[in-house]
This record gives C-alpha cells, structure tokens and sequence, in this order.
C-alpha cells in the first residue's frame, strides 16, 4: 500500500465522525471531518507530508517568498 493508500484509510478512520455533530456555528450536522485529527497525529502526520511533497513535485515553488 502506497502513501496516499495509507493516508486516505488514517482519514476515514481518525478524521470523519459520523452521526450527529454540533458546529461551532450551533448548527448540526450528521457527520464531521476533522483534519487536525490526522495533521496532529504521530502515524498519520508523515504521511500527509509524503502525499504533499509528490502532489507538489512539478511545482515551480521560487515564486513563492516568505
């Protein structure tokens, strides 16, 4: 299993809550992704950075100045 095999299966299972969910905003919701759950995380935060790094490979990032 690839990077972004494995990042997708730390997502659905750290990341997504399913059933009711109450927003910020006092809405509800039946399901809630909660990315912080996976950039935070020691197994799954690698993982993103693997997937970045190829999906950003053929970027011309010397444009960008900090």
């Amino acid at each position: 299993m690839n990077s972004r095999e494995t990042l997708k299966e730390q997502i659905l299972s750290k990341a997504v809550v399913h059933g009711k969910v109450i927003l910020s905003s006092g809405k509800e919701a039946d399901y809630y992704v909660d990315l912080r759950r996976v950039t935070l995380d020691s197994e799954a935060a690698p993982l993103v950075g693997q997937v970045m790094l190829e999906l950003t490979k053929d970027l011309d990032l010397s444009l960008i100045h900090i």
